[in-house]
C-alpha cells in the first residue's frame, strides 16, 4: 500500500475534517530541533502550562535539543489529519498525541517509527512499569512498541449529593447498575426539584457504550476486538449492545435522559451538571478537576464522583482505557528522531507522570508514579482522583476491556452515534437502528480493508 493512497483514504473516506495550520518551528542554530503536537490549545489551561514545563525540564537537560511545543485545536483528528498531510509534504512534526482508537490507522499508515527501535536499554527497562492494562490496550512488551501511552482516563459518575437527599436518596450509596439508575430517577424525578430538565446526562459518543460493551465481556469488533486479526465485521447489533439501547430507550421515553443536542460535546453535557439541570452525569475522568471546581462556583455544590456504573451486577469484566497516547513521526534525520523518542520517555517518566496527573485528571500510567503519589498522601487527600485508576486496575486484561482496534474506527463510531440519535431524537426501535449501524459500519471497515490489505 502506497503512503499516497493511505492519505486519500484518511482524508477523503476516513475523517472528513478541516485543515488546520501547518508546523513551523523556529530555527535554533546549531541546535536539533523537534515539535511536539498537543490538543492543549488554551493558554488558560494548566495542562498546557505543565506540558510547557516539562519541555523546558527537557531542554535544559540536553541543552543540544530545541522542543517546539505546538497546539492550534483541541480536535484530536485535526492534529492527525494535519500531522498526516505535512507527513506527506515532508514536513511532519516529530511527536504528535493519536487519540486511542487512530492507533490502527497511525499503524497502517507508514508516517509513524517504531520507538522501540529507537530506545535505550535503560529506556526499554522502564516498559514494565507502564500498569498492565495500559500495556495490553496499545500491544505493548518490553521490546515493541509504537505509541506509548500518556493522557489515559476513563468514564466516572459524576452526581448531585444535594439533589439525591432532596430526592430521600442516599448519597453514600450511589446506583452501580442500569436498574440502579432507573430507580434513582424514578425518585429524582418525582421529587419535584424544580431546576432538574432531566435526571441524567452524558455525551453522546461512541465510547460510553464500548465501556459497557467491555463490561459485559462482549467485543464491538471480530477477530478479538481485532488483536489477533485485521477485524472484519462491527458486533453493533450483539445482545450486550442491545441491552444498552435498550436501556437508553427506555430513559429517553421516560424523559430521564437529555443532553444538549451537540454529539460528542464534553463541555456543554458538564454544564448541565454543574448547573444542576441534572442530578447525574457521567463522562470521562479527564474532567474531575474542572467538574469539581465549576460545580462549587457556577452551581454552588460538590460533586460526588463514583465508578462508571455496570449493565447489571454480573458485568464485572472492567473498562478500557480512554485519551491518547505520543507517537513519534518519521521523515526525519537520525538524531531528530533520537531527541524526539527520548523527549517521550522524559515525558512519562515517573515525576512528570505524578506532576501531569495533579494537574490534570488523567491518572498516572507508571506503577512507579501511583505509589510516589500514594507515599505523598495525595490520594488520601483527593480521593475523587483514585475512583477512575481503581477501577482499571481492579479489570484483568483481556481482548473485550482491551478496546477495538480497528481501521474505520471513526465511521464505525459515527454509526453509532447516529444509531443513538435515532432511538433518543426519533425514537426508533433499538434493534432497528443497530441493525441499520452495523450496515454501514460493515462497509466502512470493507472500504478501509480494501484499501490496506494487499
Amino acid at each position: 500500500m502506497k503512503k499516497t493512497t493511505f492519505l486519500i483514504l484518511v482524508l477523503v473516506a476516513a475523517l472528513v475534517l478541516p485543515t488546520v495550520g501547518g508546523y513551523q518551528p523556529t530555527r535554533a542554530q546549531d541546535a536539533i530541533e523537534i515539535t511536539f503536537v498537543h490538543i492543549f490549545p488554551d493558554e488558560r489551561d494548566i495542562r498546557r502550562t505543565t506540558i510547557e514545563e516539562i519541555a523546558a525540564a527537557f531542554m535544559e537537560q540536553n541543552p543540544g535539543v530545541v522542543v517546539n511545543v505546538q497546539s492550534t485545536t483541541d480536535d484530536y483528528g485535526e492534529v492527525f489529519e494535519s500531522a498526516l498531510r505535512a507527513a506527506d509534504q515532508g514536513n511532519a512534526p516529530h511527536v504528535i498525541q493519536v487519540e486511542d482508537s487512530l492507533q490502527q490507522i497511525a499503524l497502517d499508515s507508514q508516517f509513524f517509527v517504531k520507538m522501540s527501535d529507537y530506545a535505550s536499554a535503560d529506556q526499554q527497562a522502564t516498559i514494565p512499569d507502564i500498569i498492565e492494562p495500559m500495556r495490553n490496550f496499545y500491544n505493548i512488551s518490553e521490546d515493541e512498541f509504537w505509541g506509548l501511552p500518556w493522557n489515559a482516563s476513563n468514564p466516572v459518575m459524576y452526581y448531585n449529593p444535594d439533589l439525591f437527599e432532596a430526592a430521600g436518596l442516599d448519597p453514600n450509596a450511589p446506583p452501580t447498575t442500569f436498574d440502579e439508575i432507573t430507580a434513582a430517577c424514578d425518585a429524582l424525578m418525582s421529587a419535584n426539584i424544580k431546576s432538574l430538565n432531566g435526571c441524567i446526562n452524558w455525551p453522546v459518543n461512541s465510547w460510553l457504550p464500548e465501556q459497557w460493551v467491555s463490561m459485559q465481556n462482549a467485543l464491538f469488533v471480530n477477530n478479538d476486538n481485532g488483536r489477533s486479526g485485521r477485524a472484519t465485521e462491527a458486533l453493533l447489533d450483539s445482545p450486550e449492545m442491545l441491552k444498552i439501547f435498550t436501556w437508553l430507550k427506555d430513559l429517553s421515553d421516560k424523559g430521564y435522559f437529555t443532553y444538549s443536542g451537540t454529539p460528542g460535546a464534553y463541555t456543554p453535557e458538564g454544564l448541565l451538571f454543574i448547573t444542576k439541570k441534572t442530578a447525574i452525569h457521567l463522562s470521562t475522568s479527564a474532567g474531575i478537576s474542572n467538574i469539581l471546581s465549576f460545580a462549587g462556583t457556577m452551581g454552588q455544590f460538590t460533586p460526588m464522583i463514583a465508578r462508571f456504573p455496570m449493565p447489571d451486577a454480573d458485568a464485572t469484566n472492567g473498562v478500557t482505557p480512554g485519551g491518547a497516547a505520543v507517537w513519534v513521526m518519521g521523515g526525519h534525520s537520525e538524531a531528530e528522531t533520537q531527541a524526539a523518542v527520548d523527549f517521550v520517555f522524559f515525558l512519562i517518566n515517573t515525576d512528570n507522570m505524578s506532576a501531569w496527573h495533579k494537574a490534570s485528571g488523567y491518572f498516572p500510567i507508571r506503577q512507579s508514579s501511583i505509589d510516589q503519589l500514594d507515599d505523598e498522601g495525595w490520594f488520601d487527600e483527593h480521593p475523587a482522583f483514585r475512583v477512575p485508576l481503581d477501577q482499571l486496575l481492579d479489570s484483568t486484561p483481556n481482548a473485550a476491556n482491551a478496546g477495538a482496534t480497528v481501521g474505520a474506527a471513526t465511521q464505525i463510531r459515527g454509526a453509532v452515534i447516529d444509531a443513538f440519535l435515532s432511538v433518543v431524537d426519533a425514537g426508533e426501535d433499538p434493534a432497528d437502528a443497530l441493525s441499520a449501524a452495523k450496515s454501514r459500519a460493515d462497509k466502512a471497515i470493507e472500504q478501509y480493508n480494501s484499501v490496506i490489505v494487499d
